[in-house]
């Protein structure tokens, strides 16, 4: 920035000669008289070149000699912009040289460089919901950055009763998911009801059940309450990211043989389920199968245990349709049921859980309390 010192004042400035060989001295003039004058020069001046008279113009009645353009302030860009005035009697001054300064705004400098970018700002505030999201769906305050960086395959895990045959991402969220399967008990009477009747009789006896569906709590409900009633689990995830990792370790500190956690790779994905099924002594005969995948992998590269199956369960469209394809080509040699069809299936799924994960699905992303109000969703 560039600071001008010009004298307000041109009385109290000190004044100094200069030589008016180049600058004739002239008396001052209205600004009137000096604009009409002007005007008539221009157009003689003008006119002097295409003019056939070679004669000089006639001066005016009243003749004013006026001064040059830069008479009264004049600009010379030759001599640092200084800037000359004309005094009441006719000298000309020059005024003090500009002084110019910059001006350094360290501190605005260093502050402008500390404010985050826009593309810093969106990673910042991805990074933070990001985080939010995690702790939220998943026990992620339960493990350390540590645990989070090595891969479940590379770890040694074994659980309170010294059994090493699961796959999770940590066995210290044991106590964690037993809550939330307490939880999910008082939603399932049904099941609750069925375990305390048969679970002496045990008529699941001698059942050999490896299932592919989510890992929930809900699901591990449902793998309990198999294994009261004398059956044998073997469990993997049928999604990569729906996997509840503390109700995973709740399942493995308890015995069951659960290859599962949250965010797998595809590797992973049919690794798990390839560790469920290729178990040295242990043959399976009935599937829970959600998607499908789980029956795909056993027909594909365990076709000799596949034709042991007693019975198939699916419970999800795209594992059905597999199925009739399969039966259609004449390949599927195993008893298959169609849970997905069926009224109890489709009025959960359908109807009142779509209900509440719709419900659910607006909270999470509009923050908005339901509360008092009606909802009304159009068009899914």
């Amino acid at each position: 920035m560039s600071v001008q010192v010009v004298a307000v004042k041109m009385a109290e400035v000190e004044l100094k000669d200069i030589p008016s060989k180049d600058l004739p001295p002239v008396s001052p003039v209205p600004p009137k008289a000096e604009e009409k004058p002007a005007v008539k020069n221009e157009a003689n001046a003008a006119a002097a070149p295409g003019s056939a008279d070679p004669s000089p113009p006639t001066p005016s009645p009243n003749p004013v000699k006026m001064p040059q353009a830069s008479a009264l302030k004049r600009t010379d860009p030759q001599q640092n912009g200084g800037e000359a005035f004309v005094n009441r009697d006719g000298t000309v001054a020059e005024a003090p040289r500009t002084v110019k300064k910059q001006i350094q705004f360290a501190d605005q400098k260093q502050e402008f460089n500390k404010r985050p970018t826009k593309i810093g700002r969106r990673s910042l505030s991805r990074s933070i919901s990001q985080s939010s999201t995690d702790s939220y769906s998943s026990a992620a305050s339960y493990t350390d950055s540590s645990d989070d960086e090595t891969s479940p395959r590379d770890k040694q895990q074994k659980n309170s009763k010294g059994s090493s045959d699961f796959c999770i991402k940590n066995i210290k969220q044991a106590d964690f998911g037993r809550r939330e399967i307490e939880i999910a008990e008082q939603e399932m009477p049904a099941l609750m009801a069925l375990r305390k009747r048969a679970q002496g009789e045990k008529p699941l006896a001698g059942a050999k059940i490896v299932g592919c569906t989510h890992i929930t709590a809900q699901t591990a409900v449902l793998m309990e309450t198999l294994s009261a009633l004398g059956a044998q689990c073997r469990w993997a995830a049928c999604n990569i990211y729906s996997t509840q990792n503390e109700v995973a370790a709740a399942l493995a500190e308890g015995g069951f043989a659960v290859f599962a956690w949250k965010g797998e790779s595809e590797d992973d994905f049919w690794w798990c389920i390839d560790r469920c099924v290729n178990v040295e002594g242990w043959q399976p005969n009935m599937i829970l199968d959600d998607g499908g995948d789980l029956t795909h992998w056993i027909y594909k590269k365990y076709p000799n245990m596949f034709k042991k199956i007693k019975g198939i369960v699916e419970e999800s469209v795209t594992g059905v349709h597999r199925l009739y394809q399969l039966s259609k080509a004449g390949k599927l040699c195993v008893p298959a049921m169609n849970v997905n069809d069926s009224v109890t299936k489709q009025k959960f799924d359908n109807l009142y859980c779509c209900r509440e994960s719709i419900l659910d699905g607006l909270k999470r992303t509009t923050d908005v309390m339901f509360g008092g109000k009606q909802v009304v969703v159009c068009g899914y």
